[in-house]
């Protein structure tokens, strides 16, 4: 059996988000055409024609619940009108153009800190997806038993 990850991203985007980064990622999105020239990632060496990586509105094919894709324009924050939140399930062979495709969208994102996470079926493990000025981490989560920091309220 192959592996596969469950994917979770949530973002803001900028109200300057460019035209062409906009259109692509309708496209990901499964809710536009593909546009003449993708800038997402490098498609060469890809198992697959370019597809919409991120087209959501059915059910996981390994992990309980939806794959699911949302961008809606955000009225209410006018220095953020986009929020983005996507939930899909990617295969092994898919993983290196998928976490390009994240690391051109976190490029483009407004969103620091925490903004999703990748958890692996075959291994079980959890890695929360950080973003920082200088792109992004994966951060593997620790069990609680085996804290990595100490904290106290006092």
């Amino acid at each position: 059996m192959s592996d596969h990850y469950d994917l979770f991203l949530a973002v803001n985007l900028p109200p300057d988000l460019p035209e062409p980064v906009l259109s692509e990622l309708r496209w990901l999105l499964g809710q536009a055409d593909m546009p003449a020239e993708l800038k997402s990632a490098s498609w060469e060496g890809s198992l697959h024609e370019p597809w919409p990586t991120f087209d959501g509105g059915s059910a996981s094919l390994i992990f309980d619940g939806a794959d699911v894709s949302l961008l809606v324009h955000d009225v209410d924050r006018p220095d953020q009108p986009w929020a983005l939140t996507v939930r899909t399930c990617v295969h092994e062979d898919d993983f290196e153009v998928t976490m390009d495709i994240v690391g051109w969208l976190l490029r483009h994102a407004t969103t620091r800190g925490w903004v999703g996470f990748v958890r692996d079926n075959g291994l079980g493990q959890v890695h929360h997806v950080v973003r920082h000025e200088d792109g992004f981490d994966l951060v593997e989560v620790c069990p609680a038993s085996q804290p990595s920091f100490s904290w106290s309220s006092h």
